[in-house]
C-alpha cells in the first residue's frame, strides 16, 4: 500500500503529464485502486489542499538552500527571484491553480506559507515597497511563465532578468 507522500508525489506526476487533478488519475499513477486513494484522502478537496501543501513544502525545502540560516527578509525575497527564474518547474508547480472552486482557500494556503519569502518584512517606505513588488512580481512572472514552458529564454537573458530582479531588491532595502 502506498504511503500519503508517494499519492502524493504522484497527484504531482499526474499535473506534470498535464492531466486533470482526479482522484482516479492519482490512483492509476500510484497503482492504487481509486479506494485505495480515498482511504488517505477522502474527497478531491481534500487531496488538492494536501497536493498543494506538498508542493509548497518541496519548494521551501529548495528556497531554504539558497539562504544562509539566518536569512534576512532580503535574502529570501532574492532565493524567491533566483528560484523562479533558475529552478526547474513544470505544470506540476502551478498545482495552486488545479481547482478553480478551491481558488480562496488555495491561494490562502499559498501565500500564507510562502509569504516569508515575499519581501513583505523588510522595512522601506512608500517607494521602496513599490519596488520591491516588481521584484516579487518579476519572479511570480517568472514562475507562472516557466511552468507553462511559454516563453523560452536562453542562460543569459535568464541570468539577465535575475539580474534585474536582484537590482530591484537591493533598490527597494536601501529606499
Amino acid at each position: 500500500m502506498a504511503t500519503k507522500l508517494e499519492i502524493l508525489d504522484a497527484a504531482l506526476l499526474v499535473l506534470r503529464q498535464g492531466e486533470p487533478l482526479t482522484i482516479d488519475a492519482v490512483a492509476r499513477q500510484a497503482g492504487l485502486t481509486k479506494p485505495g486513494v480515498v482511504h488517505h484522502f477522502a474527497t478531491k478537496e481534500v487531496l488538492t489542499v494536501a497536493v498543494v501543501d506538498r508542493l509548497v513544502d518541496l519548494w521551501t525545502a529548495q528556497l531554504t538552500e539558497r539562504v544562509p540560516e539566518n536569512a534576512s527578509p532580503q535574502d529570501r525575497l532574492r532565493a524567491y527571484v533566483d528560484f523562479s527564474l533558475t529552478a526547474d518547474l513544470d505544470p506540476a508547480d502551478l498545482a495552486v491553480l488545479s481547482d478553480v472552486r478551491l481558488r480562496d482557500r488555495l491561494r490562502e494556503q499559498w501565500t500564507g506559507r510562502l509569504a516569508p519569502w515575499f519581501g513583505q518584512a523588510i522595512a522601506t517606505d512608500a517607494r521602496g515597497r513599490a519596488v520591491l513588488q516588481a521584484a516579487r512580481l518579476l519572479a511570480d512572472g517568472a514562475w507562472f511563465d516557466r511552468a507553462l514552458g511559454i516563453v523560452e529564454l536562453d542562460e543569459r537573458e535568464r541570468a539577465a532578468i535575475l539580474a534585474v530582479g536582484l537590482r530591484l531588491i537591493d533598490e527597494g532595502s536601501r529606499a
